[in-house]
């Protein structure tokens, strides 16, 4: 992972978000970034801990790009251990846990989100550290270990808000698993559920003052059709099937998953499997993530996919179960790991064909906009050198912030792209753009990206409006200069 990612982290569209808000913190205003509108303005729909991790490295010396990099290095690695140490304490077998670390380091999923700028490996790792603590409560009976699982899920809320999911899943399992008095029980999943909602509640606070909403999100009731679930299964088919089968041949690729997760259902049913803790806490995770899942699909006006990106935490917790049980049924056959070589070998072989394509990818080219065209972008190189002070307007300030590290505004928006009605106060904000544009220090930067922000006005709209002059063309857009008399 460390010499795929030789030029650079991935960059996803989040990831912008998330550097941004690590740049700002860094000077001074704040957990701030640009809103969906081009304001700078508090950030509330994206938690703010991955932001804050990577200032501090920041505080060290490293960019921000730099640091995301070695944070997703050091959670990459940190995973494959967890998942390794999860299943040796159920399987007590060497030859498992190094499986489930290889599985863990090889898989598609955990490569996808470990070569990137996201919130993934950090969340997954804090849902396994407050699972094992969470299991050790439940043998051990310790309150600290009890108050250290709810603290790590409260945090794994403040890297992403589904971590909600487990805030709630852990007090039901208490409830469920716990073998305690039910009084014992009730007072154990209240202090569970109360330390664990600290972290996001303060958070919460913190937007309601600053920005007047909780998690800048809207809700209405669109429960999802089953055209809207499939998509899931042909997600977990890049888990074990080449990209190519799955899209080309989705029944196979969705009969073969079918097939496996029927089979990992059926070896959890045996009789006396489902007793140990941390079995059953994966169980638990796993239903209360899908749950949650269905509930914000239905819920939230956000679009919700499922990709590899929110299927990787189910990834990981499935292959840990499948280890677990193929494990215990070789045990009580009395056959040794070197009997399932041939099914071992063709599993590792189809595991990684997806995983080493995309390393491939990242080591060749870069991954999103860590890829050749944004590192050796003229326009990024042009803010980022700009020997004099210049004040920049841009259709894509956020690119600005997060790739050159300048601060930039948005022009003025046609369309509200919020309610889809027009801009009233856009014939104001262009007059107030003009008059910028007219001082000597002040250039528009200009991306052609297509469609991205359409409700911007055009290239072609902004030359026929404003006595601009172009004084540079690239690949990637242009930067314009007023032409007349600067005041």
């Amino acid at each position: 992972m460390f010499i795929a990612t030789h030029l650079g982290i991935g960059l996803y569209p989040d990831s912008i978000v998330y550097i941004g808000t690590a740049r700002s913190i860094l000077n001074g205003d704040g957990v701030r970034f640009l809103n969906d509108i081009g304001e700078i303005a508090p950030v509330t729909q994206y938690p703010p801990l991955y932001s804050l991790m990577i200032a501090a490295l920041g505080l060290l010396g490293l960019d921000p790009l730099d640091g995301a990099r070695w944070i997703s290095l050091c959670f990459y690695g940190a995973n494959a251990f967890l998942a390794a140490w999860i299943v040796q304490r159920v399987t007590s077998s060497v030859w498992a846990s190094w499986l489930a670390c290889f599985l863990a380091l090889t898989a598609f999923p955990m490569i996808y989100i470990s070569s990137q700028a996201l919130t993934e490996p950090i969340f997954i790792c804090f849902v396994l550290l407050g699972l094992i603590m969470l299991g050790d409560f439940f043998t051990t009976g310790e309150s600290s270990r009890l108050y250290g699982a709810a603290l790590l899920i409260g945090i794994s809320c403040v890297v992403r808000y589904v971590g909600l999911a487990f805030l709630a899943t852990g007090g039901l399992a208490i409830l469920v698993l716990s073998k305690s008095s039910r009084t014992a029980r009730l007072r154990d999943a209240g202090k569970f559920g109360i330390l664990g909602s600290f972290p996001l509640a303060v958070w919460v606070v913190r937007n309601l003052f600053s920005a007047g909403n909780a998690v800048n999100r809207t809700f209405s009731f669109h429960p999802p059709g089953l055209k809207d679930l499939l998509p899931a299964l042909d997600t977990a088919g890049y888990w074990l099937l080449p990209i190519s089968i799955v899209e080309n041949i989705p029944w196979l690729s969705r009969t073969i998953i079918a097939v496996v997760l029927l089979a990992i259902i059926w070896g959890l049913a045996r009789e006396g499997y489902l007793r140990n803790h941390y079995v059953q806490l994966l169980v638990f995770w796993i239903a209360g993530y899908g749950s949650f899942l269905l509930v914000s699909m239905s819920l939230n006006d956000q679009p919700l996919y499922f990709d590899t990106r929110t299927l990787a935490l189910p990834y990981i917790a499935v292959m840990m179960l499948a280890l677990c049980i193929t494990t215990d049924l070789q045990e009580k056959r009395s056959m040794p790991w070197l009997s399932l070589r041939p099914v071992i070998a063709i599993l590792l072989t189809l595991q990684i064909i997806n995983g080493s394509v995309w390393l491939k990818q990242s080591y060749s080219d870069g991954i999103g906009f860590a890829t050749e065209r944004w590192r050796t972008s003229e326009l990024i190189g042009f803010v980022k050198n700009a020997r004099e002070p210049l004040v920049f307007f841009s259709n894509a300030p956020d690119f600005l912030a997060t790739l050159a590290n300048k601060p930039a505004q948005m022009i003025p928006r046609k369309v509200n792209p919020d309610t889809y009605k027009p801009n009233e106060q856009y014939a104001a904000e262009f007059d107030a753009l003009r008059e910028q544009l007219m001082k000597a220090n002040t250039v528009l930067v200009y991306f052609d990206d297509g469609n991205r922000l359409w409700y911007l006005p055009s290239p072609a709209e902004l030359e026929r409006t404003l006595p601009l002059q172009v004084i540079k063309t690239t690949r990637e857009g242009k930067v314009y200069r007023w032409n007349g008399r600067p005041h």
